[in-house]
């Protein structure tokens, strides 16, 4: 059932009911923030390349102890190692946590408290800048929407933002009620106007991720690898969205819906829906054309103006022009209207498209200064909807509007797409990795059909990927259709296409002959 249906209308109703689809696929996770069944914002699992921001945790290796310096190098699966000082480490900050939280002087030498190969749990404190790698500290945090928790924290801190030193104090005493041993807790603002029994649920689901990340690195111990992101999908859904009433959740993964049913409380499951229809829960929604769309650089707009997304390595330039609208009077009306329609939808576009660092708008000439400011008051009006900080500069001499957008992730275009190389890398195509995506979930949506197999015929680079490391891609795809697949590689197609389908002898026999032609 698709979006526009009226059973989709009848739910969407309420003008603020939001709904959050997450889509598992065989490789990772994908999914969107819907309102009023459009979406707003794309969430995307991205794999962690270059520097490591904060917040991420990390299972590393000392590889060299400074006892000068008090400090060490960590392996942290990145270019350049990580640099732990002796104050970051959990044994230090018990000792001061022992001194009433004042600074102290552990008589012990760094290299007494590490040694050589041993693993570590750090969290990037600050990421790498120059020649310097990034900071570290083994004292991890774990940022909820009410709180943040701190394994070995060993303190109970309340915002100071809380209205009345009662509030404050009540938080204090929960606080040390719940904790265990050296565990810490600081209770955010939010927390005051929250459900304490939701305030609780969180801890308790932070306190239990903790636990998990620390089960999956001892099943490798030796291994540097990554536990924890908190710009994850379900770390963001958990954060900003899963207490929200305003909210519903749904997913298509029977343990990702069991891992988000234990942070809510019994009277809140109505908040959290399993998706087990036929079709896929992207096809469902109608996700997959919407994506596709926001990962084009041109966009209409519906007087009929248009925008022109230039995405170069230094800024995101975007273009505004009046294309076939022609207005009701004057040419002056006409780029007025057209703007202030564009400073709607750019600041709709830049949080659809997760476009971070420097933005400038060349909008229609306007003379006149008052116009100029309702623009800059319709496009800051709409970017309160977006959660990543921006900066609305104001406009340049030469007329562009200039405005920043904090670069938290990869943009769309670039966690999905790569420069295209026939095009001298002007262009941008789908990587391989998202077109194995879109054919699993057209192979899934098939997994009822009566063919026995499939022939489908795939670029080279993608023919690359599913055959690599023992053909692993390419038995998920089986295992997710439920149907043999025959894959021949073909410079005639972009992407792939699904060729032929029948019974597997039959299939076998075309795929037999195409590989010997």
């Amino acid at each position: 059932m698709s979006p526009g249906s009226t059973r989709f209308k009848i739910e969407w109703g309420h003008a603020n009911v939001r709904k959050i689809i997450i889509h598992r696929y065989s490789t990772g996770v994908r999914g969107a923030v819907l309102e009023q069944g459009t979406v707003v914002e794309w969430l995307i699992d991205q794999e962690i390349e270059g520097d490591i921001p904060p917040g991420v945790i990390i299972q590393g290796k000392v590889i060299d102890i400074l006892p000068g310096m008090d400090a060490a190098f960590i392996d942290i699966g990145a270019e350049k190692n990580g640099f732990l000082l002796k104050k970051e480490l959990v044994d230090y900050q018990q000792k001061k946590n022992e001194n009433n939280n004042q600074p102290v002087s552990v008589s012990k030498p760094i290299n007494s408290l590490l040694t050589k190969g041993q693993r570590v749990i750090v969290q990037v404190k600050k990421e790498e800048t120059g020649t310097k790698g990034a900071k570290l500290t083994e004292i991890v945090s774990f940022p909820g929407k009410y709180i943040v928790y701190m394994p070995h924290g060993g303190y109970v801190a309340v915002s100071k933002k809380m209205n009345e030193d009662l509030n404050r104090d009540t938080f204090r005493a929960l606080g040390q009620a719940w904790i265990q041993g050296s565990e810490g807790i600081i209770f955010r603002t939010l927390a005051e106007d929250a459900n304490p029994e939701d305030v609780r649920k969180e801890f308790e689901w932070l306190r239990e991720q903790y636990h998990s990340f620390i089960a999956k690195g001892n099943e490798s111990p030796s291994k540097v690898m990554y536990l924890y992101n908190e710009s994850s999908i379900f770390s963001r859904v958990g954060r900003d969205y899963l207490h929200d009433d305003e909210t519903i959740i749904v997913v298509d993964n029977r343990e990702d819906y069991l891992l988000l049913k234990k942070q809510l409380p019994v009277d809140k499951s109505w908040k959290l829906e399993f998706h087990q229809e036929k079709q896929g829960i992207f096809s469902y929604f109608d996700l997959q054309t919407a994506l596709d769309r926001s990962l084009k650089p041109f966009l209409w707009l519906r007087s009929g103006g248009s925008l022109f997304i230039n995405y170069t390595e230094a800024m995101t330039v975007i273009d505004v022009n009046t294309a076939k609208f022609t207005g009701k009077n004057d040419q002056k009306e006409t780029a007025f209207k057209t703007n202030k329609e564009a400073a709607a939808v750019i600041a709709e576009q830049l949080r659809l498209r997760d476009i971070g660092g420097i933005v400038l708008i060349d909008f229609i000439d306007m003379k006149s200064d008052k116009e100029q400011e309702e623009i800059l008051q319709v496009i800051k009006r709409t970017l309160r909807n977006d959660r990543t900080t921006t900066n609305v500069l104001g406009f340049t001499k030469l007329g562009l509007l200039e405005m920043t957008r904090k670069k938290t992730r990869k943009p769309l275009h670039e966690a999905l797409q790569i420069p295209c190389q026939t095009c001298d890398g002007s262009g941008w195509i789908k990587t391989s990795e998202e077109l194995t995506r879109e054919l699993e979930d057209e192979l899934f949506a098939r997994r009822f059909a009566i063919e026995d197999a499939y022939l489908v015929e795939v670029e080279d680079r993608m023919m690359a990927l599913l055959t690599a490391e023992n053909k692993k891609r390419l038995t998920l795809l089986k295992q997710v259709s439920g149907k043999e697949l025959f894959m021949v590689p073909s410079e005639k197609v972009s992407g792939y296409e699904i060729r032929l389908a029948g019974d597997r002898e039959e299939i076998q026999q075309q795929w037999e002959m195409r590989q010997h032609s």
